[in-house]
């Protein structure tokens, strides 16, 4: 049995409406679980009030992530938590889920 594993990811967005810039922050979270048990995939839905920009991702334990829309429509998945820096979302409803490393045991908490 492999041991419950979970990946703790933050991604911070850089918003401007009328010309004042607004922090958005996107968090979520992966857990392998035991085998065919009680895997779970969680991110806290955040809207982002104007066209945001990646400024910052904390993800240690993590092999990338993905955005999706509040509907579940994937819109990118990142191989790298570094590759994502710069990229851009149109105003909207998102959610980041991590991606977990193949052979990570456990990592983080929720």
């Amino acid at each position: 049995m492999r041991a419950l594993s979970v990946v703790l990811m933050t991604v911070i967005f850089t918003s401007s409406v009328s010309l004042a810039a607004t922090t958005v922050t996107g968090n979520g979270t992966q857990s392998r679980g035991y085998v065919g048990q009680n895997a779970k995939i969680s991110g806290q839905l955040f809207s982002l009030p104007a066209t945001g920009t990646i400024t910052g991702v904390n993800g240690q334990g993590a092999s990338g992530f993905w955005i999706e829309k509040g509907t579940g429509q994937l819109i990118r998945n990142f191989d790298s938590v570094g590759e994502a820096k710069g990229f851009t979302l149109p105003a909207g409803s998102y959610r980041v889920i991590p991606n977990l490393k193949t052979d990570l045991l456990q990592h983080g908490s929720t």
